[in-house]
Order: C-alpha cells, then structure tokens, then sequence
C-alpha cells in the first residue's frame, strides 16, 4: 500500500474514520505513515499531509522508546506473531512540539499478500492520569498528616508526597524569625537530583517580605509561580539553582485559619508555564495542610491545659500534692548535686474544721483562697508552695542561708493569713541524705509540735 492508501476505502468507512473522536493511524510494514484521520492532526499537531509517509517511530513515539518499537515490528514480520496485536495499551507519545503525553490505544494488523498494514485507535489520557495522579498526591498528603505527630515530622513527607506525586524535584518549608526575617527550616529534593549546593544555599538566605519566591507570597499572601527562577531577577538564589538544574519553582501560603504559618516551596528541572489547574490543586491541599496545624495547635493547648489542671488544685490555683511531689524530687536532685541547703515547711490553718462549722463550707473554700492568693505574692520566685491537703500546706525553701532566712519567710506567711484567722507551720532543714519521706515526716512532726503547743507559732527542728 502506498501513502494514502487507505483512501480506497469504502466511502462510509473512510467517513467513520475521519469524523471518529479518536486518532486513527495506519503504518505499512517498511514502518512509514499510511493514514491520518484529522483527530490525529489535533492529537499530535501533525497535519495529514505533513504526517503521510513520514517514519512512525520519529514522528510520534518518544526517543528511548524507538528502537524497542523496531524490534517489535522485525519480529512481527519474521514470525507473524506481536504480543501487542489487539490489547489495549497505556504508553507514551510524542508531540510535534518535543512534549511527551499519555495515550491509550489498540493494534490491529491486516495481512494483504505478503505484506502486513498496521491499523491503531489512540486517545490522548493526559486528563485521565492527571486526575489520577491529584488523587494518589491527595491520598499520600492525608497519609502523611495522619501518621504525623507533630508539624516537624510532617513537613518532610509532606515535601516528599507532593514533590514525587506531582513530578517536582526539590522544596523547602519557609518561616519567619524573631525580626520577620523568613528563613528556610527544612530543604527536600528527590534522590536523582544533585541539589545539596542549592540546599545550603536556601538554609543560609535570609530573606525580607517581598524578596525571593517564600517572601512574595508572604507578602501577597497568595501562591505564586516563576517559570524559570534562573532568568527571574527577584530570585536571589539564581546560581544555585541554575547549578542543580532546576528552573520553575512555585510558592504557596500556608495558613492555620488566619494565621500565615508559613510557605512551602517546589521546583523542577522543567520550564513549566503557569497550570491554573495544579495550582488549584495544590491550594486545597496546602489548606488540608493548615487545618492540620490548626487542630496540632488545638490540641497542643489542650495538651498543655490537661497538663497544668493535673498539676494544679482546682480550688487554690496552687500546685496540687502531685506537683508538689515532683517538685520536692527536683529540689532535692539540685541541692544535692549543687550543695545548696533546702527548708521544707508545712502550714496548716488554725481551727479550719470550726470556722467551717460556724460559716459554712463555701465560706472555708474562701479563706482557703484568699490564703493561697495571699501566701503567693510574699513567696520567692524559686520557692514552690503547695496545697498538700485539706486546709494544709507544703512550702520549698531553696538556697535559704539558714534557719533565720527559712524562718523569716514562713513568718512572712503566716502574718499574712486573711480574715483574722491564724496558722501554725513546721519547718525543717534536709540533712543532704534522708529520704523524701523521711524529710516529710520530720516536716509533720514539726507542725503537729506547733499545734499541740498552743498554735499559731512555727517551730523548727532545724
């Protein structure tokens, strides 16, 4: 058959042919172009005339894969057997421009004497396997943030998820500092990229609002795409990357509801013009990444909050026993490593049960903090006073340069009981090797002394 054969056709096949919605090709056995229906022209850029006689393999088939396609086709016509022949297939294509896109297509052959035609039906999949391609990144990123305890340990995979899914070649994480200056906090690239020079690069630049891709979007609090960072005169980092070969780079906002957390960064090794699409893309998934932190912070407060009503009674605002516990544990750790001597008090109000019985117990809750409220303002910044129990309370005295400094402090306190009432307290100096729970119990023995002697007094075991 020679170029244009297939116009003998029979006039209602070559009109399903050419007002088909998919391309139609046809190749004779020497390899060379023998039918073009004109989706064909849309689908490769090539018009029928041009793409007529013309060799297949250099006109739609990608580079690499040329010679695989000629072995394929020699051994057809040797054997007559190609595994290929009537299964519908997912490869890549050549467009006129140079660019590389995804075709699905089936093989047929019509053997005519001793020389074989080739027929294929193809279609462009680049909308398919884009759709594809969003999805499996839009999986990966919720991957990654639901596997991820915090926003340190998130960001790599998260870097890795859209870098990989979505064919870019290096990113980096931008923050501002104490001064608003944005610094990069984290630089990723794929394996097969050698980019450490432009790494080092990005976590030694310093950058100001408006400068640079991470510093544009701070500013406009928009994403921003650079076709080629090499040629961009607001790109200071411009050597580096020309260096590892990467050239557009794009800038998304990060945002944890109002907030602007932070800018995430990615480049390729390809000039890519603007995507309207991908940019979308990665939009809605840069705001799955904010509502992220947004409930990291959440429950960081409310981590912290748990933590300190654990550590706090409800009544007083005071340390409860158990912060206490573990406060004594730390002041003891330090005094014995530094020599430092340590007084321990308890105090205890005087008559609380009868005041409770003559005013009632909401009034007994009041003067328990109006104690607490007051006894914390006369308290050093290094001391830690405790609600121990009840209407007792435990007082640390670090670094008290003996008895008459310990004493002078419980004194303080216990002058400064509200509503009248008085206080009996105990106090003791750690020997530097007793036990907690040695020290504690001399602590008590001291304020029971206190109280069995009448009250209102501090006695001291030194």
């Amino acid at each position: 058959m020679t170029p244009g054969g297939s116009e003998q056709a029979a006039p209602g096949i070559r009109a399903v042919i050419d007002t088909a919605h998919e391309a139609f090709i046809s190749m004779d056995g020497g390899g060379f172009i023998t039918d073009w229906n004109p989706q064909a022209e849309e689908t490769f850029g090539w018009l029928r005339e041009e793409a007529l006689g013309r060799v297949l393999a250099e006109t739609i088939i990608p580079e690499r894969f040329r010679d695989a396609h000629l072995q394929g086709l020699e051994k057809f016509l040797e054997t007559g057997k190609g595994p290929v022949l009537g299964k519908r297939l997912e490869l890549a294509a050549l467009h006129r421009d140079g660019h590389e896109f995804p075709i699905e297509l089936t093989i047929s052959s019509i053997g005519l004497g001793d020389r074989s035609d080739f027929h294929a039906f193809l279609h462009d999949i680049s909308d398919r396997k884009r759709a594809e391609r969003y999805v499996a990144v839009q999986h990966a990123v919720t991957a990654a943030l639901a596997e991820s305890e915090s926003t340190i340990e998130a960001l790599p995979r998260l870097l890795e998820a859209l870098g990989d899914g979505l064919g870019w070649q290096a990113g980096g994480w931008w923050t501002p500092d104490e001064r608003g200056t944005l610094r990069c906090r984290l630089a990723w690239c794929a394996p097969n990229v050698e980019a450490d020079a432009f790494e080092r690069t990005s976590r030694d630049t310093a950058l100001e609002p408006g400068a640079g891709l991470p510093g544009r979007v701070w500013a406009s609090r928009e994403p921003a795409w650079i076709e080629d960072v090499t040629r961009d005169l607001n790109f200071p980092r411009a050597p580096a990357a020309e260096q590892a070969g990467l050239h557009a780079g794009i800038g998304l906002p990060v945002f944890s509801g109002t907030d602007l957390r932070g800018v995430l960064e990615l480049f390729t090794r390809e000039t890519r013009h603007r995507e309207d699409e991908l940019l979308w893309l990665l939009t809605a998934l840069t705001q799955q990444i904010g509502r992220f932190f947004t409930l990291l912070d959440d429950r960081s407060t409310a981590l912290t909050k748990l933590s300190s009503l654990a550590l706090t009674d409800e009544l007083t605002a005071l340390a409860n026993r158990r912060a206490w516990d573990e406060g004594l544990e730390r002041e003891l750790a330090r005094a014995r490593r530094d020599g430092h001597q340590l007084w321990i008090s308890m105090l205890d109000l005087d008559h609380f049960k009868a005041f409770n019985d003559d005013y009632g117990h909401p009034d007994g809750d009041e003067l328990l903090r109006e104690a607490a409220l007051a006894w914390r303002g006369l308290v050093r910044v290094t001391d830690l006073l405790a609600r121990y129990g009840g209407e007792e309370f435990a007082l640390t005295l670090p670094d008290c340069d003996g008895e008459a400094a310990a004493l002078e402090i419980v004194e303080r306190l216990r002058a400064a009981t509200p509503r009248g009432q008085s206080c009996s307290a105990g106090l003791v100096r750690w020997d530097g090797k007793e036990e907690t729970s040695v020290l504690m119990r001399r602590a008590d023995e001291a304020l029971y002394r206190a109280k069995r002697t009448g009250r209102n007094r501090t006695i001291s075991l030194g």
